[in-house]
């Protein structure tokens, strides 16, 4: 469908690569002890999810947060268990996967419903977004 030059995206983009690329800018960024928002938004930006950025940045700071130390990103082909457990996380909505990556648990993370939460708003960030045409 298309208004104004606008067009809505069929089909989400939340691609293993795109998080994959998407938790590397993030902890380089966290590394050399910078936000991780302004990284994140030059990923997302050009492909119209520019919301993706912020509700990104929350997430992986609620999972740090939560996990209790610094995430780690492999190389683009060989994504560590923080990477793949985000990309299961928002791929399946479900906290309790990646082959038992973290205990995100109610009982044992009390971030749980806040992690919940900001996967939720990456998911519809990427539904939702316009992408724009050239009309």
């Amino acid at each position: 469908m298309k208004a104004s030059g606008v067009a809505r995206r069929a089909q989400p983009v939340l691609s293993t690569a795109l998080i994959v690329q998407a938790t590397r800018r993030w902890c380089g960024a966290r590394q050399r002890a910078q936000p991780g928002g302004p990284a994140l938004h030059r990923l997302f930006a050009p492909l119209g999810l520019f919301m993706m950025a912020a509700s990104f940045d929350s997430l992986m700071l609620l999972v740090e947060h939560a996990a209790g130390r610094p995430l780690l990103a492999g190389l683009a082909d060989q994504p560590t268990r923080d990477q793949r457990g985000i990309d299961a996380l928002l791929a399946t909505g479900q906290l309790a996967t990646a082959d038992g990556w973290l205990d995100f648990s109610a009982s044992r993370c009390p971030l749980a419903g806040a992690i919940d939460c900001a996967a939720v708003s990456v998911r519809l960030a990427a539904a939702s977004e316009p992408v724009s045409t050239n009309a």
